[in-house]
């Protein structure tokens, strides 16, 4: 254990510069973006009646003119602190703002994650009895074909299948972000869906692979000549195995969950965090994307370090190896 401390140091060092690098592109970003959140929000037709001395005055209330470097310290320090400020126009804070949002996006993640894994341990075991068999083509051949779709395609594809022919679910998703949330886990199961599919395609082909190693171990091979059933060789010795290296590969499915989760809801009018973030982008809300962007790379450097430390808690020969590099 104590062998681990060293390495969670570096990690939470590294954790810092990248967080530190995130807010700064994130900052530079907002700062291209054509407009300000004056211009975004008062319609074109009656920003015309305004002077440039008028919308100067406003800028300046609202801390817009201040210098570059002034501004990103201030954000910095905000982002950090965790205190997100307030929103441009409105002055409501932004926590209040994304706070039901946020939790949603969180059930539609976590729901999600649990699918994927529930599925992937299934089908990877099931190909891994019988590799190179018809049951193993068939998997390996439907994952292969979903890893290559789009979120964006699986999710249009999904409302035209069971929204518009067979009529099993809504094609978009009616309800507030404060609704309640058997409500919105009720509502989240097409795009629950549309998130498994290409994370689970990934993790599959990770999972069998390291089944199929497991599987060909000596001690797998001396299990199997002392009479264990393959059953239980397969789930009692090469899974448990075999979800060690796919734990890093977990961790990037969490990753793409951010970001393939802004498609989804898009696409769904799921009441997420994705949702409101594209509403932030349209209303040039720069403290909300700041926000949104800072606790995802948060969320993204979080999974991977669980990750790193599980994978050094579990696998002996990756401490010995991170020992000696």
């Amino acid at each position: 254990m104590t062998r681990m401390i060293p390495m969670i140091g570096r990690r939470l060092a590294l954790s810092f510069v990248i967080l530190s690098l995130t807010a700064l592109i994130v900052f530079l970003g907002t700062e291209v973006l054509p407009g300000d959140a004056i211009t975004a929000t008062i319609p074109a037709e009656e920003l015309a009646f305004y002077t440039p001395q008028q919308i100067a005055e406003m800028r300046h209330e609202y801390g817009l003119d201040r210098p570059v470097y002034l501004r990103f310290l201030e954000v910095w320090q905000r982002l950090f602190s965790l205190d997100f400020g307030t929103t441009i126009v409105k002055r409501e804070p932004v926590y209040d703002r994304i706070l039901h949002p946020m939790i949603n996006s969180a059930i539609l993640a976590g729901v999600a994650l649990a699918v994927m894994l529930a599925a992937v341990i299934v089908l990877g075991v099931l190909a891994s009895l019988r590799p190179g068999g018809r049951l193993d083509n068939a998997i390996s051949g439907t994952t292969l074909f979903t890893y290559s779709m789009p979120d964006f395609v699986v999710s249009n594809i999904f409302v035209i299948v069971f929204a518009v022919w067979l009529g099993l679910s809504p094609a978009v998703i009616f309800a507030s972000t404060d609704a309640p949330k058997l409500t919105i886990l009720a509502a989240a199961i097409l795009p629950v869906l549309a998130l498994c599919v290409h994370g689970a395609a990934y993790q599959f082909r990770l999972l069998r692979a390291g089944m199929i190693e497991a599987l060909n171990s000596d001690y797998a091979e001396r299990a199997q000549l002392a009479g264990v059933p393959a059953w239980r060789v397969c789930i009692g010795h090469a899974l448990p195995s075999a979800l060690i290296p796919m734990l890093n590969g977990t961790a990037a499915f969490v990753a793409s969950l951010l970001s393939g989760s802004v498609v989804v809801e898009a696409v769904f009018k799921f009441p997420g965090i994705g949702s409101e973030l594209l509403r932030a982008l349209a209303q040039r809300e720069i403290p909300i994307i700041q926000a949104i962007a800072f606790l995802a790379a948060l969320a993204v450097i979080a999974a991977n370090l669980i990750a790193d430390i599980a994978v050094l808690a579990l696998d002996p020969r990756v401490r010995t190896s991170s020992r000696h590099g």
